[in-house]
């Protein structure tokens, strides 16, 4: 019998859900970890390589015209020396891989300035589309521990059954969120550049990265009286506004959300939850 598999520490991920907004360093730190991991935890299932077309739930803006089918590409040899190379800054190994991985997105070449207007979770498409093209449509665990019960099972994930949220509109580009007593915030939703400028704030202190990225998504606020306050200072802001505005960015970026995915074990009729992470999605790299 195969001995049983030991996954990854999903809370060191950030282990609530990997949308790269309440902790966009959490939600790349996952790619460094399939970099140092045990290479004794055996090979993945390799099957052949999948489709190579990624539909993205924004794309990018061009004169009128949104482009959101991207191309992607199998991942070599030299993709994961680079992705060593990136060093310890998490931000550097996503970026690497999407600026490997990716060819184009609607004809145009993929590059940094590409990179950094799309949505976050466009970029979590793009990087699940890279893990399909590389190792093929299906994560394969053998005796995968069931927290319900501890038996051991060998489980087929489809990568098509992690839950992913989708845009009603994707051309939309301003939302409005209600605050207390009657005032409306007015958002975008934030984009890789925004995440590499919530990163760069120094100290990792959390409620200054929320300030960054308020600074930047809120473009208005109006009082119930008409009153409108236009990029209002995020430090001035209440905090059950700050809050409330930040809950609806998690809740309506769009993209994957790997801590969703639920799995129903025969044997003791239990669902169970398994978060994946960016670790289980290159496991074995």
């Amino acid at each position: 019998m195969n001995d049983p598999v030991v996954l990854p520490d999903f809370s060191s991920f950030g282990g609530q859900e990997l949308r790269g907004l309440e902790s966009p360093e959490e939600a790349t730190a996952a790619t460094q970890a399939l970099l140092t991991e045990d290479r004794n935890a055996g090979e993945p299932t390799i099957d052949d390589p999948g489709q190579t077309h990624v539909r993205l739930e924004r794309g990018i803006r061009r004169l009128d015209t949104w482009y959101r089918d991207a191309e992607v590409r199998e991942l070599t040899g030299a993709d994961e020396e680079a992705i060593a190379a990136a060093g310890s800054s998490s931000f550097r190994v996503f970026e690497t891989l999407l600026l490997r991985g990716v060819r184009s997105i609607g004809g145009e070449p993929m590059d940094r300035k590409v990179a950094a207007e799309l949505l976050i979770g466009d970029r979590e498409l793009l990087v699940m589309g890279i893990r399909r093209a590389t190792f093929g449509p299906d994560l394969e665990f053998e005796a995968l521990p069931c927290s319900a019960c501890g038996g051991l099972v060998d489980l087929t994930v489809p990568l098509t059954d992690i839950p992913t949220v989708r845009l009603e509109d994707p051309e939309r580009v301003e939302f409005d969120v209600p605050l207390r007593r009657g005032a409306v915030a007015t958002v975008r939703l934030p984009t890789g550049e925004d995440q590499a400028a919530v990163m760069a704030v120094p100290g990792g202190n959390a409620a200054r990265q929320d300030s960054e990225l308020l600074a930047r998504c809120v473009l208005r606020v109006r009082q119930d009286d008409g009153t409108v306050t236009r990029r209002p200072a995020p430090t001035a802001l209440p905090m059950s506004a700050r809050k409330a505005i930040m809950a609806f960015l998690v809740a309506t970026q769009p993209g994957p959300r790997y801590a969703d995915y639920t799995w129903v074990h025969d044997e003791c009729g239990e669902e169970v939850s398994l978060p994946v992470s960016l670790a289980t999605l290159f496991r074995g790299m």
